[in-house]
Order: structure tokens, then sequence, then C-alpha cells
């Protein structure tokens, strides 16, 4: 599996300001696990960790925000969540906030072409 936060050409890490491809090395980026030896390489599970959202402060209107099924958000910003009465919602960590049904869908679809996440390690820094 190739590097997370190798895409199309660029190296999207949050610990860079913007997606470049002055650090990408094909060799590395598209390699098993070599990329994880790059100093810009942040594991995806350390960042849902450090902004781990507890699921009583979210404000969740359900007939807009709980998702129908759980859906396959590749997105590394994206959490899908299992709540307590067994519906999912989407939380994104960019935005802070739940996503809608409509949202949650788009970000399935479409997220490697999202503006929010393309530009996300300049908000996360």
């Amino acid at each position: 599996m190739p590097c997370p936060w190798y895409q199309h050409g660029l190296c999207t890490s949050p610990k860079l300001g913007i997606p470049t491809d002055a650090v990408v090395s094909p060799d590395r980026c598209l390699s098993n696990d070599r990329y994880r030896a790059c100093a810009y390489y942040v594991e995806t599970s350390k960042l849902n960790k450090q902004s781990r959202v507890r699921k009583e402060q979210l404000k969740i209107y359900a007939p807009i925000h709980s998702l129908l099924y759980a859906m396959d958000i590749k997105c590394p910003y994206a959490e899908l969540m299992k709540l307590d009465n067994g519906t999912y919602v989407a939380y994104c960590h960019i935005l802070d906030r739940v996503l809608t049904r409509f949202e949650a869908a788009l970000c399935a679809e479409h997220w490697e072409k999202c503006p929010y996440r393309a530009i996300a390690s300049t908000l996360r820094t």
C-alpha cells in the first residue's frame, strides 16, 4: 500500500504547509512500507486520536445527520462514528462538525478532490 499522504504526485502530509511535489520520491512514496521512514509521514490513527471527539458533545439532528448505512470514507480527516442508538454519523475533523447525509456521500465518493482536505495541513498547524 502506498503512502496515504501521496496523492496525484503530491505530498499532502499535515506536516507541510501546502501540498507539494518537492519532497516526493516515487520509489519511497509508492512502496509498501518505506514511506514510514519519511520525515513527513504521520500515522492517520495518531491524527484521529489527537482530535478525537466525544460522542456526547456532538450536536446531531437525526433526520439530516444519521447515515442509512456505514459508509466507507477513505479520507484521513473523516471519522465514521457509531452512536449508542446504533446509527452512524460521519465527522469531519477539518470542519470540526458532523456531516449531513449529503455531505457524507460526497465525502465518500470524492474525498481526493475535497478542497478542505487539500488545505488541511495549513488548518492543522
